[in-house]
């Protein structure tokens, strides 16, 4: 987990007003994790940091591709991906390791001084595929899956 240390963002020094980060995350940044969905990938990722008196506004920007495997053949699919999220961060009364007041809000505790945003960045990578994964079909309507996969479903598949 060596490599995540790169997405911690240290905002105590910062001034009020907005800050920009830049990263591309790739397969290897995917591969720290249990289990991915994503298997390789080169996404770029503007992170706007807007630092307000009582609390911080992120803003992530996620564009480029990443390679999963089709749910039909199994085969490698490269996907775009291209994705705005938006995260705020307030500070106060600090009970558990994951408070939040929402999808969108977390709380940290007084005196902090940095976020790691690695997990953000994983799980906003994520949300951004589709929920069906598939090849999509040629100009003829046929399927770009793997043909002798696609013979072998068809094979055991069982018709009603």
């Amino acid at each position: 987990m060596e490599k995540q240390g790169l997405y911690i963002i240290s905002f105590k020094g910062l001034s009020l007003g907005s800050h920009v980060f830049d990263w591309t995350i790739d397969g290897s940044f995917f591969a720290t994790y249990e289990m991915p969905e994503i298997n390789d990938a080169s996404i770029d990722v503007q992170l706007t940091l807007m630092k307000h008196s009582r609390f911080l506004e992120l803003h992530f920007a996620l564009n480029g591709w990443a390679e999963v495997n089709c749910d039909r053949c199994l085969d490698a699919l490269k996907l775009e991906i291209a994705s705005d999220a938006r995260l705020f961060v307030n500070f106060g009364e600090h009970s558990g390791e994951n408070d939040s007041d929402g999808d969108d809000v977390i709380i940290l505790p007084h005196g902090e001084e940095r976020l790691d945003v690695a997990q953000y960045l994983y799980e906003y990578a994520h949300l951004s595929l589709p929920i069906r994964k598939v090849h999509p079909d040629d100009a003829n309507g046929q399927s770009a899956c793997n043909a002798l996969m696609i013979s072998k479903l068809n094979q055991y598949l069982v018709k009603h």
